[in-house]
């Protein structure tokens, strides 16, 4: 979208954060502390950081130790910066291998289970939806 020359490309683009990828700690920190809501619906607004979806969300949570509904507002500057370091190493292996990885020692590989478990704990993970999206994560390890 980028290499076209439209006014209806630049006006999309024009609502949209800054790319998942290229946000620095320090902007991230900006662009998340003081906001409203869920963590999670925060992290999956275009306009506050575009590019993350639902399972790159759950992953980057449940990496960091988050539960999903955590509010934005409460959560520390090490809290943020846990989060934003998750983001980078999801997002690069993301980017590498084309997609989220189904891994089975990632959440993601393991949320459309039957009973799926945490690869961490093996705790029964739950599921909710926010965001008008359905999401995992393990009560054990994002309290």
């Amino acid at each position: 979208m980028r290499l076209a020359d439209s006014a209806d490309v630049d006006r999309i683009l024009e609502g949209l954060g800054p790319d998942a990828l290229a946000v620095d700690r320090d902007e991230f920190l900006e662009l998340l502390s003081g906001r409203r809501g869920a963590v999670k619906s925060a992290l999956m607004d275009q306009s506050v950081v575009a590019g993350l979806g639902n399972l790159l969300c759950d992953e980057i949570l449940w990496r960091a130790r988050v539960a999903p509904r955590t509010s934005t507002r409460s959560l520390s500057e090490k809290t943020l910066r846990r989060i934003h370091a998750a983001m980078g190493r999801v997002l690069a292996t993301s980017v590498r291998d084309g997609c989220v990885p189904p891994r089975r020692s990632w959440l993601t590989g393991r949320r459309d289970d039957s009973e799926p478990v945490c690869p961490r704990c093996g705790t029964s993970m739950r599921s909710t939806r926010i965001a008008g999206r359905r999401t995992v994560w393990c009560p054990h390890c994002q309290n």
